[in-house]
């Protein structure tokens, strides 16, 4: 479950940051998110967790044992907000990875 979920969020991070064609912008993403009626709480709590990935993880990548500990770091940290998030927030981010094939 935490890979899944690490893997999840490292796909969004980078699908929201790099912005392909088939996904959504993180403005875009941001105003799904907020149209579906998650709380902003959730929804900056996300973004604050995709952007911490993309600024850290490529700092540490070329080391194993960094990149071994910042990612047990950041999917503790990642699964921790995502269990302290409303039921109804878990729920619409869930079918937002699901709609854009991310699970």
């Amino acid at each position: 479950m935490f890979r899944l979920f690490t893997i999840t969020f490292a796909l969004l991070a980078i699908s929201a940051l790099s912005a392909p064609v088939e996904y959504p912008t993180e403005e875009q993403a941001r105003a799904e998110l907020k149209a579906a009626g998650m709380s902003q709480p959730s929804i900056d709590g996300i973004f604050s967790l995709i952007q911490r990935f993309a600024a850290g993880f490529p700092m540490v990548q070329s080391n194993k044992e960094a990149t071994d500990k910042f990612i047990a770091e950041y999917t503790a940290d990642a699964q921790n907000f995502m269990n302290s998030m409303p039921a109804g927030d878990q729920t619409i981010y869930n079918n937002m990875l699901k709609k854009y094939g991310l699970v």
